[in-house]
Parts: structure tokens; sequence; C-alpha cells
């Protein structure tokens, strides 16, 4: 943790951070578990938990760093800041507001203001300390995975493409998509990991809605099935797209599977280090204009993936940067005609510096 701290404190000029969410909390510690903060002050390192978790926090941290124990979580933060401007002056701390709720937000607010009043009134020296919210505070750090986490990465690929292929042979018409559904979250239990996002299982009209709520449709011959899932190995995403055709495959549905997958193979052929993020999105979206679908494409070329399903970078028209070598990312175009069938085709890779390889089993 103490070297992600530094690359944070060289980023942003101050060495004072609050992480209270347990996205934050597990990449800068691996903590499997929530139920504390992390504070930095003047970069050393303070646990704050309940007490709850007060013998599980010691035993995980080894006494690496002070574990303050108690509630609420915002009282303790003001407490332990005034005891360290004794040695030092405490200007800001920096939150991030894309994981802190309001509700602690507004409760630390508060409890420095009227910590302040309260200072000020007994002394001339007042407890000023402004929080400054930043969004992305770890993208940075985030953004590249290490080795262990690539590993993890791969893992949790290799799973959800083994339950696809053994969900894809189960699928018979007759089937609801909940039926579906309910079996992915069975396969995934048995190999004893956690969906990383509620599976999506859209047949007929249904797979037009990109993000369709797997429901009691009963599927039928000759309907197009998509079936998007993930799953999460040692706390890190998968992600992986489907779809197929289940009877005789018509000729409109075949034109668009195919459009779908060569703007995909185009994109993975294309995506290396070094090249702009915004290649992928303008690449597939090229191809599928040029075959009449430019309406029916209508959501990104991709998303990061790493312990969550949904982090940066987006791989969007407009996106900003560049790919780096360690990158993990979906590619996944789509065309969607709505009350017929829509189709897309999902895979997790990661970027090297001569290309990127498919983590996800390609079809």
């Amino acid at each position: 943790m103490e070297n992600k701290i530094q690359k944070l404190i060289e980023k942003y000029g101050v060495k004072n951070f609050l992480f209270t969410n347990k996205t934050e909390t597990f990449y800068l510690t691996g903590a499997a578990f929530d139920g504390f903060w992390i504070l930095v002050l003047n970069g050393d390192i303070h646990i704050i938990c309940s007490k709850m978790i007060e013998n599980q926090a010691a035993n995980f941290f080894g006494g690496k760093y002070k574990i303050i124990a108690g509630a609420p979580f915002s009282k303790i933060v003001v407490e332990t800041c005034k005891s360290a401007t004794a040695a030092a002056a405490i200007k800001e701390i920096v939150i991030d507001t894309k994981y802190t709720s309001a509700s602690d937000f507004l409760q630390l607010e508060s409890k420095f203001k009227s910590e302040s009043i309260a200072l000020s009134k007994a002394s001339s020296k007042a407890l000023n300390i402004a929080f400054t919210a930043k969004t992305g505070v770890l993208d940075d750090l985030r953004i590249v995975k290490s080795a262990s986490e690539i590993d993890n990465l791969k893992q949790a690929c290799r799973i959800v493409s083994e339950v696809y292929d053994e969900i894809r042979a189960e699928v018979k018409a007759g089937m609801t998509e909940l039926d579906i559904h309910y079996k992915i979250l069975e396969m995934f239990a048995k190999r004893k990991v956690d969906p990383s996002f509620a599976p999506i299982v859209a047949a007929g009209a249904n797979s037009a809605n990109p993000h369709h709520a797997s429901s009691s449709y009963k599927i039928a011959e000759n309907d197009a099935v998509m079936i998007d899932m993930g799953c999460f190995y040692k706390g890190y995403a998968s992600d992986l797209t489907r779809t197929f055709y289940l009877g005789k495959i018509n000729e409109e549905f075949n034109k668009v599977w195919n459009t779908v997958k060569e703007a995909q193979k185009a994109v993975i052929s294309a995506v290396k280090a070094g090249l702009p993020l915004s290649l992928a999105d303008k690449t597939a979206r090229d191809i599928i204009d040029s075959y009449g679908y430019k309406d029916n494409f209508i959501h990104t070329t991709g998303h990061g993936v790493g312990i969550e399903i949904h982090e940066m970078p987006s791989l969007a028209i407009n996106a900003e940067g560049i790919f780096l070598a360690g990158m993990t990312v979906t590619i996944e175009p789509g065309i969607y005609i709505n009350n017929k069938f829509g189709v897309r085709i999902e895979d997790t890779i990661l970027v090297k510096d001569n290309g990127c390889e498919v983590l996800t089993e390609r079809q």
C-alpha cells in the first residue's frame, strides 16, 4: 500500500487522503472485507474500523498500521486529525466523491466545521481543514494492471468462458430466460465464484435491449439469444457476451452477426499500446456504418475491467488518452434492431506493446 500512497502524494502534491469505499480499500490493501476506512495524514496510514472487525483488521494488517476502532467514523477522522495537527498543519484532505457517499461527506464536513468553531472559541488556533473533492483518485494507478492482477483476470476469464461453453450446450427452445440466468449462477457457485453482475439473458426481440433484465420469456425455435455474463476471481472481474441463433439462421441475423464479428475482429487486430483509445470505437463504428447500421450501434465499443466490471478507460469515440500495455478492456460492438433482435459479441482483452491478447475464448 505504501508504494501506491506515495504515487498519490507525488501526483496530488499533498500527503493527506481519505478512502471510505470497499473498492478503494480493496485495491489499496487487498483486504476482501469491508467495514474500515483508510486515513492518510502526513503520509502516515491509519485504519479506522468498527469494533466488530477490529480483531480481523489487526490480524490482516499485522500491526503495520495504527488501527483505531470505534464509531462514528467521521468523529474518529476529526479526532485523529486534531492529534496530528500538533505535529504538522493539515490544510486539506483529498477525498474521491465517486466513491464517498453523500451522507459520509456531509457528516465529515459538519464535524470538521463544528470542531473548527469550538477550537476557535477556545483558542486562536482553529482546525481549518478542507476536503478537496476529486473524481477517480486511484484511476491512474488502477488503469494498468500488475502481473498478479492480470493472473486473477485471466482466471476470471477462463471460468466465464468455461461456463459459457456449458450453458450454450444446455439452451433449448421452451426454456425461459430466467431458467438460463439461474443456471449460470449455479455454474458459478459450483466453481466457488460470484457473478460480477447479474447475467443478462435476452431472447427474441428482448435481445434488442442491450441491458435487458432476464425475464420469464420462453425461448422459441428461431430466436436470437444473447448471453452477457461475468464472474469475480479473487476480486477481479471478467466480462463476456455471446449471441447465437436457436434453430435455422435467417439471412438478416446472419448479416448482422457477421457485421458485428467483423467489427470486433478489426478492433482486436488494431489495438496495441501507444494508439489512441478512440481508435477502438472509430474502427468498429466505421465498419458497422458501412453496412448500413449506423443508427443501430447505440453504445461505446468497450470499457476497462478490473476490480469493477466497468472502470477506466472508456472506449468511446471521444475518449482521450492512449492504450497502455497492461490495460484490460472489453471489445463489444453491437447492432440492435427494435422489435426483432440484437447482436453483441464481447471479449475481454489484455493490451500489449505489439497487439493484444484475448482473455476470453473467442468464437
